[in-house]
Parts: structure tokens; sequence; C-alpha cells
């Protein structure tokens, strides 16, 4: 009977901390991600590219054996 209050009281507080979260309707949200991306764009690797000569992962130039 304790184990079932103490998860009945857990339950309780996260529903409280669910409700308080301030929400926003999500064309509001939309709006918010589309400009963080748009002052971002210039520092995403994954739209501008990654230079050559600082990426790690760039293929190795082959060695010729003699």
């Amino acid at each position: 009977m304790s184990s079932q209050v103490q998860s009945l009281q857990k339950q309780l507080i996260q529903l409280r901390q669910e409700a308080n979260i301030q929400r926003i309707p999500v064309s509001e949200a939309i709006e918010e991600i589309l400009k963080y991306t748009n002052v971002h764009a210039q520092e995403d690797a994954l739209v501008v590219g990654v230079n050559q000569s600082d990426n790690p992962f760039r293929d190795q130039k082959s060695c010729a054996i003699l």
C-alpha cells in the first residue's frame, strides 16, 4: 500500500510540473525556429559544408609504393 501511495505522489508531482510549463502555439514555435536557423545558417557545417583542410574525415591521399 505504501509503495502505491509513493507512486501516486510521484505521478502527482510530475503532473503538476507538466501543468506549470509555459506553452506557446506551434505557429510561434515554428517562427522562432526558422528565425534561429536563418541567423545561424552560416555557422552550420551541414548547410555550408566543411573546409577540406579542417576536415579530419577527408579521404587520405594515396601512397605510392616504390
